[in-house]
């Protein structure tokens, strides 16, 4: 049975599977967008909540996953309208691919390169960055993006080409920074 429909019937069970089937994914995303447990655990609540309560409305002209992650944003954008506040910190979400190798020096640089990934994610307005998030950190594709956030898919690409050469600018700051930093010290 379909997890819509098995909430219709028995809505205890029904949620119970909702949760444990998209609770921790749902985590995931919303963690990654606001960079705080208690935040990402308020907006996994109140999606679920909200997904739960609505369930009749629910066509299936999507997945259920897509409509849940729907939900998701919708809450994020109006948490960002309320508090005005675009800054975000990605502290731990892009894995150290280098952590195996035995260089400590190489593996540290590795850490430095994520580190300022990430903060060029932070940097990016919060349109930009939550396709950013969903393509890059939660790998969906730009129909599903598109899905999510009910936007054209041609926007999802825009944005995504447009996130993707202003990381690359503020990238390249970051280096041109620290090599100037650099030459300070040795002088």
């Amino acid at each position: 049975m379909e997890i819509a429909e098995e909430i219709k019937v028995d809505p205890e069970n029904g949620a119970s599977r909702l949760i444990a089937e998209y609770g921790n994914r749902l985590y995931d995303v919303a963690f990654q967008l606001c960079q705080s447990e208690d935040g990402a655990r308020d907006l996994v609540n109140r999606t679920f909540v909200r997904a739960i309560e609505r369930i009749a409305l629910f066509s299936g002209g999507s997945t259920i996953y897509t409509w849940l992650y729907a939900i998701l944003v919708n809450f994020w954008r109006m948490d960002l309208r309320s508090r005005k506040s675009e800054i975000v910190s990605f502290t731990d979400t892009i894995p150290d691919a280098m952590s195996d190798r035995p260089d400590p020096a190489e593996s540290l640089a590795a850490k430095a390169d994520a580190q300022a990934i990430r903060d060029s994610v932070a940097r990016l307005p919060a349109h930009y960055r939550v396709v950013t998030v969903f393509r890059y950190f939660e790998d969906r594709t730009v129909p599903e993006i598109a899905a999510i956030l009910k936007i054209p898919e041609g926007t999802v690409k825009f944005r995504l080409h447009k996130a993707k050469k202003m990381m690359r600018h503020l990238l390249a700051q970051t280096v041109f920074a620290s090599d100037a930093s650099k030459r300070d010290r040795k002088q």
